[in-house]
């Protein structure tokens, strides 16, 4: 849960009413969760340049968001800290290179904004029937990942039983159900792949 802190809000170039209070809150709210969200994203950044591209495309609009709620909290509270737009849009040709430019952005935002940011209070601990409830997904969870890695290893297991049949059947037959596993296996990925539209 995230609490304003108006203490900081209090201390203003000019006495803030409700209604102006509301608003600096509102944004300082929307920047400190979209600054949360982009170093999170930051933390992850991908593994090859397509994944990291699309990370980068993701964090960019972030920064975006956080940077022009942080400046229009700065008309309400002049010390909030801030980029211009352009500061953030501008990238490095480098992917690892940007993302360690963004990082230090967004860093460097909360850090110097930290007195107006709202602050995150204490977790709760969970009550009984909700804890019962989370070790009762978390279980299901644990199956489902189990079972999704088997099936990722299913051609082992499918060519353990054709070895154990091969004696059984013989070599014409295993022939057979490799020939028809592989004809079933290209349907079924013609069949996955999206529909090509005339042109």
């Amino acid at each position: 849960m995230i609490v304003p802190n108006n203490l900081a809000l209090q201390h203003s170039y000019r006495h803030l009413g409700p209604e102006q209070t509301r608003m600096a809150e509102g944004f300082l709210h929307d920047a400190a969760d979209m600054l949360h969200m982009a170093l999170l994203s930051l933390d992850a950044p991908g593994e090859d340049r397509e994944a990291k591209a699309a990370k980068l495309a993701t964090i960019h609009p972030l920064l975006v968001d956080a940077v022009t709620a942080l400046g229009r909290a700065r008309v309400y509270l002049p010390g909030v800290r801030t980029y211009a737009v352009n500061i953030v849009t501008n990238s490095e040709p480098d992917a690892d290179r940007e993302f360690d430019r963004l990082h230090e952005i967004a860093t460097q935002l909360l850090w110097q904004n930290h007195a107006v940011l709202p602050a995150r209070t204490q977790a709760q601990p969970l009550a009984p029937e909700d804890e019962a409830q989370l070790a009762a997904v978390v279980r299901d969870l644990a199956i489902q990942g189990k079972i999704s890695q088997a099936m990722r290893h299913k051609w082992l297991v499918a060519s353990a039983l054709l070895t154990a049949l091969a004696p059984v059947l013989g070599v014409g037959m295993v022939v057979l159900a490799i020939a028809s596993g592989a004809m079933a296996a290209i349907e079924l990925a013609r069949g996955s792949a999206p529909p090509v539209l005339p042109a």
